[in-house]
C-alpha cells in the first residue's frame, strides 16, 4: 500500500463526501507499487506534461497529491521515449510518458511543470499547440514555477491572474496575463503555482477544488507536509534584500547568456497574441 492509498484507506466515509464529478470509488484490495489500474471513465482525468529539462520537484509534488485513485492519470509528451529532468545527474532521472500528443485529444486538468529555461521550451511547437488545443477545451488549466510560461504562449493566461517563480514573475505580462506575488493564484479556472517548491501547495489547494478539503487535509497529513525550513530565505518576502538580489541578477545573467534572444522572444510572442 503505497502512501495515497493509505489517505485514501484512513478517510474512510470522508472519502466518500467528494463532489458527485469528483467521486470515484476505492479498490478494497489496493494495487501493487507497479500494478497500473484500467482507467475509469467516470473519474476526471489529470494530463500531466512533462519533457526534457523540466524540474523535478514542479512535478513530483503535484503527482505525490493528485496522482490517486480519484482521478486517472497520463503523462504526456510527443513520444514515449523517457524524459530527462533539469539536474546536474547526467540524465540519469528519467520519467516515462504513458501517452503522446497525438494519442490523448482530451484532458479534465491541464498541468504543466516548470524548468529554469522556460525560453527553450516555449520554441517547441508541438507542445505549445497540443497545450493551446487541450487547454482550450479542459475544466481545469493548471502549472507550477514556469509552466505558467507553456501556458502563457499557448494563449491561455490572457486576461487571467497567474503567477510563477519569484525572478520570472512580471514577464507574464508578455502573454497578458496579470502577475500576483502569490504563492498558489485561483482565476476561474486557471490555477498556478509559483517557484517550485510552491507544487506541494498548489495541488492541495487544487485537490480541494476537485474533491473536498477532508481529503485535502488527509493528504497534507499523510504526506507530513509541515515545512519548518532550516533559514527562513524561501521568499524574497522574507530573505535579506542583499540575497535577493544576488539570487536574481546570477539567474537574469546565466538566461542572458544562454537565451539572448529572450526579450524579442517574448516580444514576438506579445504580438502573435495580440497583446
Amino acid at each position: 500500500m503505497d502512501r495515497r492509498d493509505f489517505t485514501l484507506s484512513c478517510l474512510g466515509g470522508i472519502a466518500a463526501m467528494s463532489t458527485a464529478a469528483f467521486t470515484g470509488n476505492v479498490s478494497a484490495t489496493p494495487a501493487t507499487s507497479h500494478q497500473q489500474l484500467p482507467a475509469d471513465p467516470t473519474k476526471p482525468h489529470i494530463a500531466f506534461v512533462i519533457y526534457d529539462g523540466m524540474t523535478a520537484q514542479d512535478l513530483i509534488g503535484p503527482v505525490e497529491v493528485l496522482a490517486n485513485s480519484h482521478f486517472n492519470v497520463d503523462f504526456v509528451w510527443r513520444d514515449k521515449n523517457p524524459v530527462f529532468a533539469e539536474n546536474h545527474a547526467n540524465r540519469q532521472l528519467g520519467f516515462l510518458p504513458t501517452a503522446t500528443f497525438n494519442e490523448l485529444q482530451h484532458t479534465d486538468i491541464l498541468f504543466v511543470p516548470g524548468t529554469s529555461n522556460p525560453y527553450l521550451q516555449m520554441r517547441q511547437q508541438d507542445m505549445i499547440d497540443w497545450v493551446a488545443q487541450v487547454g482550450a477545451h479542459a475544466k481545469w488549466v493548471t502549472s507550477v514555477c514556469s509552466g505558467s510560461f507553456i501556458l502563457g504562449a499557448a494563449g491561455l493566461l490572457k486576461g487571467y491572474q497567474a503567477t510563477s517563480h519569484w525572478a520570472l514573475r512580471d514577464n507574464l505580462r508578455y502573454f497578458g496575463a496579470q502577475p500576483v506575488a502569490q504563492r498558489v493564484v485561483r482565476d476561474r479556472n486557471r490555477v498556478t503555482g509559483a517557484g517550485v517548491t510552491s507544487g506541494i501547495d498548489f495541488a492541495l489547494q487544487l485537490l480541494a477544488l476537485l474533491t473536498n478539503e477532508q481529503l485535502a487535509q488527509a493528504t497534507e497529513l499523510t504526506l507530513e507536509y509541515d515545512p519548518q525550513p532550516p533559514y527562513h530565505t524561501g521568499s524574497p518576502k522574507v530573505a535579506p534584500a542583499a540575497l535577493v538580489e544576488a539570487s536574481r541578477n546570477g539567474y537574469l545573467q546565466h538566461l542572458a547568456q544562454i537565451e539572448p534572444d529572450s526579450t524579442q522572444q517574448l516580444l514576438r510572442t506579445a504580438k502573435r497574441l495580440g497583446v
